[in-house]
């Protein structure tokens, strides 16, 4: 069976149904250089002028509109039993990559009200700090804080602000411990106890006596009364409604930058995961 080359051929559909290689590599996630690359590669392993090119405008020849026409109909074929396949008696799990906090506080209730409406649905949860590529890993769906992803199509989830939480209703900040979250290497505008104290004056302006690198592990510390932590509202509410974390008086810092989804283009088009990220979304 000779075949095309698959991404060049995806990177021409695109291209001559958009109109541009542009607006095709805003949809693929990659550079109008890279679509225009993968389309000369298409038209050299075909022997074919596939495109004109003039300035900045690309206008299908005769021989691109004939292959066009039978090209996106096949990759529509494709992409539906594809969808079928994976929607079927046995489908593919979706992976979703989350930041610790956000995979153990508060993705799980969601996946538990997701679940009820998409039982069909499976899904496959990794915790996980850091995650640059999606294809690479495997990854279906990206939840994290902030962040760039220039290649990825983002999702706003929602925004927060960091609040003072005890493991007593009763507890005076003034007298507690503190500790400090630091939220990694590549985050750097996640405010802490210093900015805290400047913004909410306390009786008190010491460093902190305990350092966590991850949110649920500075829940675990408080709510085993090593002190109070500084932690994100929203991400923690499943804990203080239960009674395992409580806030306290004072003021609450927001979080310069949201919390997001982040998928790939080409997932665009999967009823799964839009349902998912509708479900998150909501």
């Amino acid at each position: 069976m000779k075949l095309p080359p698959l991404n060049a051929l995806r990177a021409f559909e695109c291209a001559a149904r958009t109109g541009s290689f542009s607006a095709a590599g805003a949809e693929l996630g990659v550079t109008s250089a890279a679509v225009s690359l993968q389309v000369k590669n298409l038209e050299d392993w075909l022997g074919l002028q596939l495109f004109t090119r003039r300035a900045n405008r690309i206008r299908l020849t005769d021989a691109g509109r004939d292959y066009y026409s039978k090209a996106a109909l096949a990759l529509r074929d494709i992409a539906g039993f594809t969808e079928a396949l994976t929607e079927g008696v046995n489908p593919r799990p979706l992976v979703i990559s989350a930041t610790p906090a956000l995979a153990q506080l508060w993705l799980p209730a969601r996946l538990a009200d997701f679940a009820r409406l998409r039982p069909d649905v499976p899904l496959r949860l990794r915790a996980e700090a850091e995650v640059s590529d999606l294809e690479a890993a495997g990854v279906d769906l990206r939840l994290s804080y902030g962040g760039e992803h220039p290649d990825y199509r983002i999702t706003e989830l929602f925004t927060d602000r960091l609040v003072p939480v005890a493991d007593s209703p009763n507890a005076a900040l003034a007298d507690l411990r503190l500790i400090a979250v630091n939220f990694g290497v590549s985050i750097s505008t996640v405010p802490g106890w210093g900015q805290y104290f400047d913004r909410f004056p306390q009786a008190r302006a010491d460093l902190p006596d305990y350092w966590t690198d991850s949110v649920p592990e500075a829940v675990s510390m408080v709510a085993a009364g090593l002190g109070a932590a500084l932690l994100p509202e929203q991400v923690i509410a499943g804990d203080i409604a239960a009674g395992r974390l409580f806030r306290l008086p004072g003021g609450a810092l927001d979080m310069p930058r949201p919390y997001v989804a982040v998928t790939a283009h080409h997932n665009k088009k999967s009823r799964r995961l839009a349902a998912l990220l509708s479900a998150l979304d909501g």
